[in-house]
């Protein structure tokens, strides 16, 4: 190649770079800004960084539930990532819960998930103070819920719940950092090639509150959910540290199916991170309660408000990130969303134990990666992309299941607050003000 076309080269490499970071910066300002919408976006980021470094199978912890709500985006450099189509909803959490263990609202979950448009986002996001409804179970952490990300592929459900427990972050963060202080020399042995800062924040983490509040650490569960089976085929489970996520997934590859019985490393290793799965099965227990929110608002589809939300992008404030997101095309610049919201209280506040729905766990198979253009199929035999259903007893996950009651708790001082701000309810209370 000549200096000229070294120089031409160089330039249009430099002009595709910055077509790239304007697609980028549209896309992370693109939500209805609720933290569901936000931590998918945050996701989306991290897979996309490692797609500019090289990396076909981005995130590999998350991604084969990740890869759902995902649509390759090509470009001369680099095969970037874009999210699918969005429909975003509103809801309380004090009338959804009140009515989440109808038996009518129960029986439709399935027909209605299985009725979501294919390939389109579904999010549901919780309306005022998450505190106003704690779901706790003997012995843990009271947990609220902030949203979820529904998506139909076929028989599959790919979903994402944003929430945690609430609980005193510094404290947790405290004893996170004593516990990595005494494993400081095996820290850095294990990571010979960081720097010195790297190194410093591994040993450094910190309990991520969860936007909005100061005592919710900022945990998110994601899975696939089989629509055929009812059974969950993999559910994963991360908590936010700052520099890091710690993340935990009962699905894992051949090497470690294979190995699970002789290799007592690999069997530590999967027992560790199925452990910490079920240990948070209360995030699991709300992922199956909120299946039922696409039934709920069709159910009272003729008290649907649809609202305007301006996004990041279009909230009239002014950025270095929007600077480029303005630059992208025109069909990537999203100023405002349309939200489908049902806010009003129940009238009375939320107060009772229930028994999730607790659909069924897949030990009958697990999901092999594949290369991402490679065509697999799944447990129908139907094909799919990017990986392919392997039959064989998972035994790590052939565990009793945890069975027990949530203890859903809310004020009820709120929900007649709502109810009377809305007209739907008049209370007169003998002495009150």
């Amino acid at each position: 190649m000549n200096r000229a076309d070294r120089r031409n080269a160089d330039r249009l490499g430099r002009e595709e770079a910055k077509r790239i970071t304007n697609m980028l910066a549209a896309v992370a300002l693109s939500g209805a800004g609720y933290p569901i919408d936000q931590r998918m976006r945050s996701l989306l980021k991290a897979c996309n960084d490692d797609r500019m470094r090289g990396i076909a199978e981005p995130f590999t912890n998350i991604w084969d539930v990740m890869v759902g709500f995902t649509v390759e985006q090509p470009t001369q450099m680099v095969n970037l990532l874009r999210l699918r189509p969005e429909k975003d909803h509103a809801f309380s959490a004090s009338d959804f819960f009140a009515f989440a263990t109808e038996d009518d609202l129960r029986e439709q979950t399935l027909p209605m998930l299985r009725s979501l448009p294919e390939g389109q986002i579904h999010n549901y996001s919780a309306l005022g103070d998450l505190h106003e409804v704690a779901f706790e179970e003997e012995g843990r952490d009271p947990v609220v819920v902030s949203g979820i990300a529904l998506l139909r592929l076929g028989s599959h459900l790919h979903w994402m719940t944003v929430g945690g427990p609430v609980c005193d972050l510094a404290e947790v963060t405290r004893r996170r950092r004593e516990e990595l202080a005494a494993s400081a020399e095996r820290v850095r042995a294990a990571n010979p090639a960081a720097s010195e800062e790297q190194v410093e924040r591994m040993l450094n983490p910190y309990a991520v509150p969860l936007e909005g509040t100061e005592d919710v650490w900022m945990t998110f569960a994601m899975g696939l959910f089989n629509l055929d089976t009812a059974a969950h085929e993999i559910r994963t489970i991360a908590k936010d540290w700052g520099w890091t996520l710690a993340v935990f997934s009962d699905q894992f590859e051949q090497k470690f199916a294979e190995g699970y019985e002789r290799d007592a490393q690999i069997q530590r290793l999967v027992d560790k991170a199925v452990t910490q799965v079920e240990e948070g099965r209360v995030f699991f227990d709300l992922a199956e309660t909120a299946f039922m929110l696409p039934a709920y608002f069709a159910a009272k589809v003729s008290l649907v408000e649809v609202r305007d939300v301006r996004t990041g992008l279009g909230d009239g404030s002014r950025n270095e990130e929007k600077r480029y997101a303005l630059k992208a095309p025109q069909e990537l610049r999203v100023l405002q969303r349309r939200v489908s919201t049902l806010e009003f209280g129940s009238g009375r506040g939320v107060d009772r134990s229930y028994a999730p729905p607790r659909f069924k766990v897949e030990v009958d198979g697990f999901w092999r990666r594949l290369r991402p253009e490679a065509t697999g199929h799944d447990r129908n035999g139907d094909p799919v992309n990017g990986r392919t259903w392997v039959k064989g007893h998972a035994r790590w996950k052939d565990r009793p299941p945890k069975l027990g009651v949530v203890h859903v708790k809310s004020p009820i001082r709120p929900a007649i607050e709502r109810a009377e701000q809305l007209g739907e309810y008049r209370l007169r209370i003998a002495g009150a003000e």
